[in-house]
C-alpha cells in the first residue's frame, strides 16, 4: 500500500547562469512496511531529498503526498503539526535535549501532543533497544551509541506514518553504526514501521529491503529486494 510519493521534485538554488540543480524532476513511491536506503556520493541531492520529503525543505516545485495528502498546501503550523504527528526524525547528532533524561526524551514527543503515553509499547521499545537501565540518565552521560538509540525510540513512540533518518550512523564507529542499523531493521520487521534511510555507507544500505542511487538530483537505481536482510 503507498503511503508517500513524489512527484516531478525541483531544488534549485541561484539564478540565471548561477543556477544549481539539487533535484531534476524526480519521483518516486515509498510503500507501507518499507525500509528504504537512499544511497549517493556527496553532493548527489540525497539529504536534501530526505528534507523534502520530510516537510523540513520545500521544493522549487513538485509534489510530496503522504497518505495521500498533499503536505506542501498545507499551511506553515498545520505542516508543523504533520511533522510532529505522522514523521518521525533520526539524526545524525542525535538532537537529544541535554537536560531531560532517557525516559523524558523519548516520551517528549506525546507530551508536546498532550497524548497518553503507551507504557507497554514503551516498555518494548526500550526493551528492544536495550535502554531499560539508562531511563534516568542524562545524554551527557550517554556514549553515542546509546544517544541514538534515545533518539530511535523517541521516533517510533508516537507511531509515525514513515520514519525518516538522515545519516543516523555518520556520527558513530563502525561497531556502533552496524549495531544502530541492525537495531532499525529490527524495529522495521517488528513493527512494520515504514523507514527511509540516507546512508552513504553501502554495506549499511544492504540491511534496507530496497536501495535507491541518486546521482546529480536524480534517481540512477532502484533495487527491490524480496526478503529483508537478516
Amino acid at each position: 500500500m503507498e503511503i508517500l510519493k513524489a512527484c516531478n521534485l525541483m531544488k534549485t538554488y541561484g539564478e540565471d547562469n548561477n543556477i544549481v540543480y539539487a533535484l531534476k524532476d524526480l519521483s518516486l513511491t515509498i510503500n507501507k512496511g518499507e525500509f528504504v536506503a537512499i544511497v549517493g556520493s556527496s553532493g548527489s541531492g540525497k539529504s536534501t531529498l530526505l528534507h523534502i520529503l520530510g516537510g523540513v525543505d520545500k521544493p522549487t516545485s513538485g509534489n510530496v503526498y503522504l497518505n495521500e495528502k498533499d503536505i506542501y498546501t498545507l499551511n506553515d503550523d498545520d505542516l508543523s503539526k504533520l511533522r510532529r504527528k505522522e514523521i518521525g526524525l533520526i539524526y545524525q547528532f542525535y538532537n537529544l535535549i541535554p537536560t531531560l533524561n532517557v525516559r523524558e526524551n523519548i516520551k517528549l514527543p506525546l507530551l508536546l501532543d498532550k497524548k497518553e503515553v503507551d507504557e507497554n509499547y514503551f516498555n518494548e521499545l526500550i526493551n528492544l533497544l536495550n535502554l531499560s537501565n539508562r531511563l534516568t540518565h542524562l545524554p551527557n552521560e550517554l556514549s553515542g551509541g546509546e544517544q541514538q538509540r534515545v533518539g530511535i525510540a523517541r521516533a517510533f513512540i508516537n507511531h509515525p506514518s514513515i520514519i525518516l533518518a538522515d545519516e543516523p550512523t555518520g556520527n558513530l564507529d563502525k561497531a556502533n553504526s552496524l549495531e544502530i542499523v541492525k537495531l532499525l531493521n529490527e524495529a522495521n520487521k517488528k513493527y512494520n514501521q515504514t523507514i527511509i534511510m540516507v546512508t552513504h555507507d553501502l554495506n549499511l544500505a544492504k540491511y534496507a529491503s530496497r536501495i535507491i542511487t541518486i546521482s546529480d538530483g536524480q534517481i540512477i537505481d532502484d533495487k527491490v529486494y524480496n526478503e529483508k536482510s537478516e
